[in-house]
């Protein structure tokens, strides 16, 4: 019972160290190059379903496509686009795309990991695991 006292004072633990298995998530990059391809090359391996979202896809982000590695979405943000996805990594920079991103993840039960934005995101990530 005394154990239980000074729980009601600590801060309640936010983020538990956990490995997530994307083998058979379907996981969706939504940005641009470069920082959408560092994302795309580590997720690629993770999972057999990534799809990558990006108004002009690179030529790295194309190969990838070409090799079977990811789907490339050449196309502008939609709602639509998240339609069954498991996990978004958002690499945006634009507050508008992150606000609306973040709204309708949440709104559908989508995991979200939102780079440099932890009150975004649903976890956080080691970002030296992203760097080339």
């Amino acid at each position: 019972m005394d154990r239980d006292k000074g729980k009601e004072s600590q801060a309640p633990c936010r983020l538990l160290p956990v490995l997530l298995d994307l083998s058979d998530k379907h996981v969706c990059v939504i940005g641009a190059a470069p920082e959408a391809e560092r994302y795309a090359r580590f997720l690629s391996a993770c999972t057999r379903h990534l799809s990558v979202l990006c108004e002009e896809g690179s030529e790295e982000l194309q190969a990838m496509a070409d090799g079977g590695r990811l789907s490339l979405l050449k196309q502008s943000y939609s709602r639509e686009a998240l339609y069954g996805m498991d996990v978004v990594f958002c690499v945006s920079g634009s507050e508008a795309l992150i606000r609306d991103v973040s709204a309708i993840c949440r709104t559908m039960g989508i995991t979200l990991y939102t780079v440099g934005r932890p009150d975004k995101s649903d976890f956080m990530l080691d970002t030296d695991l992203f760097s080339d």
